[in-house]
């Protein structure tokens, strides 16, 4: 699960008015993470604690280690604790652990200084903290993020945070995890169960979350069972797109796949033999169970002909590449989206700049406002749904940093949505079997060798 800094607050709020006094949630939360931190017995500590509700937090887990034997020191570099509930467990430690009032040297760091309340940038003696700890060539710890991150977004962040080694997370994952410019900060990260409700309309999503059935085969089903689904692609200068596509398409099990290309790509057919063949000029003359516009195209007259023909139909339309524009946002069917930062750049009018820095809440605006299904591609891809909830992927996948890889997708798409007995999730299996397929040939291929038709076998062999 994921959330942000106000949906944590609120979940805090929540269980205090429900009757958790603040310093037994503190409690909890705190003594969650001492069993997850795995250092050597006779590892000396540092605890690092603010002033706020995180400080608190560590001053519970420094009691906690200090009792499993632990010889653990705490400096409190920013003054006492402001928070009661935190002033009350800072008390109650000071008995089991060594105060000291400048930093020493230890085999482990914790870090406690800020917690998801931080706003804007670090400010005063708090900076000279974290370029101490980040000089540092201990392992650090920080609890729930790395001080410094901001949890929600990178508006306002100037790259003054301590980077971490391990990070556990309260309850959920924070947004900030998942961008590429805080995401170095926080190491590994781990989601440390505090036994709260989980309210958030997002997840994350792991190998695990695959669903191997789309692999298999019914043994009494037939072509049609799996769809009939058309794609639409191509240009003069980017003829191999549909066909990367179309061989994606039906790798993924589609059972019937016709392409619609633009007359100087007639010689690459042979490629895929398995395919039905039309023009972009020619009249589409019957109904498919799926369609995807888009991989290699160009805007012009040929994109809008086949557009009035799309906007028409039922089903479930893909938008890739050259068809993505605010055009085209309205279907009959089921719409997704597919752009990367670039593209989505110009269907938003904000800087990749802006989106990267702010990726949840303008990805999520986005889908709710034009009630689109939206998959904003990247290190972690967010899976949008027109309400405005999703999840992100984080299967590694760094062989995807390539062109034609974003075909390949498109084609993975097309072949889940085409079917009659539909996924749960179209599009996040979609991205996961994408990811998973660049991680499997990554054992095998270095991932800067492999190419989008690697993938499209690899998607066949696992």
């Amino acid at each position: 699960m994921i959330y942000t800094a106000a949906e944590i607050k609120q979940i805090d709020r929540t269980a205090i008015q429900n009757g958790m006094p603040e310093e037994v949630l503190m409690e909890r939360a705190a003594s969650a993470i001492v069993p997850h931190i795995r250092i050597d017995s006779q590892s000396t500590i540092l605890v690092i604690c603010g002033t706020g509700n995180n400080g608190g937090d560590g001053w519970v887990v420094a009691r906690e280690l200090a009792m499993r034997g632990h010889e653990v020191s705490v400096w409190s570099p920013l003054g006492k604790s402001k928070s009661e509930a935190a002033a009350i467990h800072a008390s109650y430690a000071s008995a089991f652990v060594h105060l000291v009032e400048r930093p020493i040297e230890t085999d482990v760091i914790i870090d406690a200084l800020f917690g998801v309340g931080l706003s804007g940038p670090v400010t005063g003696h708090a900076r000279e903290v974290i370029e101490w700890v980040n000089r540092q060539s201990t392992p650090v710890i920080s609890i729930d993020v790395p001080s410094g991150i901001p949890s929600d977004h990178t508006r306002d962040f100037d790259d003054m945070a301590i980077r971490a080694t391990y990070t556990y997370s309260l309850h959920g994952f924070k947004r900030s995890t998942f961008l590429n410019r805080t995401a170095p900060f926080y190491g590994k990260v781990e989601r440390v169960d505090i036994g709260l409700p989980h309210t958030s309309d997002w997840k994350v999503l792991t190998d695990a979350d695959f669903d191997r059935s789309l692999l298999e085969r019914d043994q009494f089903s037939h072509k049609t069972t799996y769809g009939h689904g058309m794609l639409i692609g191509g240009s003069r200068h980017f003829l191999g797109a549909p066909f990367l596509g179309g061989r994606a398409a039906t790798r993924s099990g589609i059972g019937l796949l016709r392409l619609s290309i633009p007359r100087e790509a007639s010689p690459l057919i042979s490629t895929l033999p398995e395919a039905m063949y039309q023009q972009h000029t020619d009249v589409v003359e019957q109904s498919y169970d799926a369609l995807a516009i888009g991989p290699g195209m160009a805007e012009g007259e040929a994109l809008n002909l086949i557009w009035q023909y799309a906007k028409q139909q039922p089903c479930p339309v893909i938008l890739d590449a050259g068809a993505l524009s605010t055009k085209r946002l309205e279907t009959r069917g089921p719409l997704t989206l597919t752009p990367h930062p670039g593209e989505f750049s110009r269907l938003t009018g904000k800087s990749v700049e802006e989106i990267e820095a702010d990726r949840f809440s303008i990805a999520c605006e986005f889908a709710k406002r034009h009630r689109v299904h939206l998959i904003l591609k990247g290190t972690y891809t967010l899976i949008v749904t027109p309400d405005g909830t999703g999840a992100v992927n984080t299967v590694e996948a760094s062989a995807l940093a390539k062109g034609g890889s974003g075909d390949v997708l498109t084609g993975i798409l097309l072949a889940l949505w085409a079917r009659k007995e539909k996924p749960s999730s179209p599009n996040e299996q979609a991205v996961l079997w994408h990811a998973l397929a660049a991680k499997s040939i990554s054992q095998t291929i270095h991932p800067a060798s492999v190419l989008a038709s690697d993938l499209i076998e690899e998607l066949g062999r696992m």
